[in-house]
């Protein structure tokens, strides 16, 4: 039952707290102290003012003003929640209780009044106001010294009247007001000690993390240097997986060669298998070795003034044997005066040799149109436009956002002849954004695909370009 009090008085509490004190949490939590002070005080300090009235013989009209002042507490959530200032109402409500205690002392023996300790409250329920804000300390400070000091000059130069409380009520009443003072602070100190738990036990866990986070911080720096030394390897290992691979392809076509010769058809189809391979096995360590530059920055850029029709079409030309082998038709649409840039062609030629080789191996048969259009890239005709769209099977939706990531992109091993692993697709995005351009891809299934790639006019190697993206047509 207690608990289910607890929790209905904790929402009352919370009701009246405003919207603009929750977000932060020492503030609500001073709110909080102020409102359970406003809340349960006047019940507690109502019972002082009820024992004097019943242990008085002549209770008189002193008794109101208390009364009045102690049950105006209640009044202050309610400001409180209509977003009154909260300072304005700590000043109001430390000058209310410095009224109340003050006007019972004076009516009540002064100095040897019962309700005496209740003056010990003052900087008590400052501190809990304010917490560890010093902005109205000398103002709160400065009231109760005022207050203090005219009671005392009230009190020593006027007559106060005469009570005749008996004393054994005077020593009964000095008791209830002890009790209910201490019970008052009490129930502050003790929701101030949860408040100061809280906020040790926050402490310790924002440390956890914060140690957690420099274990991160630390594992990722080793992992960021174990992926640069490894990229680092085989960026320095061209030489040594090439040379060798270069020799099994050189000694295939001396076979295939022989085989011709020979009239011999067994030998060679298994050496065009041999030769095959071979080319395959070095495209794919082109593509390794590439994208492990790339990442370990030793990918060395010439820059220099090119015609971008010319290496369009050079691309174009490497291309077409291998599309006329898979029955592709290609359209080229050149639609530029002039198509002057100062770029890396060789990677240049690469991106789009990629991009178009894919063509005859996942859609052959499928017809293509090439276009080069002037494109804005950062302001009105800085750069061109390549669009190479094929009306083949397409790109599933759920590739597309993954398409251009090496480690998330799932690929279908069966894709090609060999298996395909779609680094390059990796490798030409990573080239296209080293060398300021932005590849794009739009695709529907059974409607085909199109990359589209931007290059600017003028690209020097600290030019730094958007990230690739990609979408459903």
């Amino acid at each position: 039952m207690f608990k289910s009090l607890a929790e209905r008085y904790q929402r009352l509490i919370d009701y009246f707290v405003p919207e603009a004190m929750r977000a932060d949490r020492e503030v609500s939590n001073q709110a909080r102290m102020f409102l359970i002070s406003h809340t349960m005080g006047p019940f507690l300090g109502n019972t002082v003012v009820a024992a004097l009235y019943l242990v008085d013989p002549t209770p008189g009209p002193d008794l109101l003003v208390p009364w009045l002042s102690i049950t105006g507490f209640w009044i202050f959530p309610f400001l409180l929640r209509r977003g009154w200032n909260y300072d304005a109402l700590v000043i109001a409500s430390v000058f209310n209780l410095n009224l109340c205690i003050f006007w019972n002392c004076y009516f009540n023996n002064g100095v040897l009044s019962p309700t005496l300790p209740w003056i010990l409250l003052v900087p008590i329920v400052s501190f809990f106001y304010m917490g560890g804000q010093t902005r109205l300390q000398h103002k709160l400070m400065l009231i109760f010294a005022a207050s203090f000091t005219l009671f005392l000059a009230l009190y020593y130069t006027t007559n106060p009247p005469q009570n005749d409380i008996p004393q054994v009520a005077l020593v009964a009443l000095g008791g209830v007001s002890t009790v209910a003072a201490l019970f008052y602070v009490g129930t502050m100190a003790v929701y101030y000690a949860r408040i100061f738990d809280a906020g040790v036990e926050l402490e310790q866990e924002v440390r956890r993390r914060r140690l957690a986070t420099d274990e991160l911080r630390k594992a990722i720096v080793a992992a960021d240097e174990a992926s640069l030394h490894k990229a680092d390897f085989l960026a320095r290992m061209s030489h040594e997986l090439r040379t060798p691979l270069n020799s099994i392809i050189g000694y295939s076509q001396v076979l295939q060669e022989e085989s011709m010769e020979a009239k011999d058809s067994q030998m060679r189809g298994d050496v065009a298998r041999i030769h095959d391979a071979g080319q395959y096995l070095l495209r794919l360590i082109n593509i390794v070795l590439d994208l492990s530059k790339l990442e370990a920055g030793r990918m060395v850029f010439m820059v220099e003034d090119h015609q971008l029709v010319e290496i369009l079409s050079d691309a174009m030309a490497k291309v077409r044997p291998a599309m006329r082998q898979a029955r592709n038709t290609v359209d080229l649409f050149i639609e530029v005066a002039e198509s002057a840039v100062s770029t890396d062609s060789q990677h240049l030629q690469q991106i789009l040799n990629a991009i178009l080789e894919n063509i005859p191996i996942h859609a052959p048969g499928a017809h293509v149109d090439v276009w080069c259009r002037p494109a804005d890239i950062s302001q009105p005709g800085d750069g061109y436009e390549i669009s190479i769209r094929d009306n083949g099977n397409g790109i599933p939706a759920e590739r597309l956002p993954t398409l251009f990531d090496s480690l998330l992109d799932q690929r279908d091993a069966a894709a090609s002849k060999y298996g395909g692993t779609g680094l390059s697709l990796t490798v030409i995005n990573k080239l296209a954004r080293a060398i300021g351009c932005r590849l794009t891809v739009e695709s529907r299934i059974e409607k085909g695909s199109c990359f589209t790639l931007l290059v600017p006019r003028a690209w020097t190697p600290s030019d730094v370009d958007a990230a690739p993206t990609s979408k459903v047509a």
